[in-house]
């Protein structure tokens, strides 16, 4: 058994970069990992690559815009309703846009998915 075996991980930004090889480490280390995801189609893809490290866990994938206000509570509140305990959080999304952008809720886009999101993720979790 991995050192990890047993360990529920939330992580954002599993589906590429650095998130993406912690989230399959921690898996092949027997972690489940419970990932929050914009894109579908790379989500389903690193879920594949999750059920491969780590067979037998219970991966789950959430997906969710976490630029958006809406979002990030929605998500953390699907989180903290379905798993009964969180043994590691990682904040990983993140990304950084050419062109400054507002979103819905009158924020930079950079600013909320980079900074804003972890606050609301984390505290909605708490």
């Amino acid at each position: 058994m991995g050192q990890m075996h047993g360990k529920t991980v939330v992580m954002t930004g599993a589906t590429s970069g650095i998130g993406q090889v912690a989230a399959e480490k921690l898996a092949a280390m027997g972690a489940r990992i419970v990932q929050v995801a914009r894109s579908k189609s790379r989500g389903e893809a690193g879920m594949a690559r999750l059920r491969q490290l780590g067979p037998g866990a219970e991966h789950r994938i959430l997906y969710a815009d976490l630029s958006r206000l809406s979002e990030m509570r929605r998500v953390a509140g699907e989180i903290a309703e379905s798993e009964p305990h969180l043994d590691v959080l990682v904040n990983n999304a993140g990304a950084v846009f050419g062109s400054r952008h507002e979103t819905e809720d009158g924020l930079e886009r950079t600013f909320a998915l980079n900074h804003l999101s972890y606050f609301v993720l984390t505290h909605g979790l708490r």
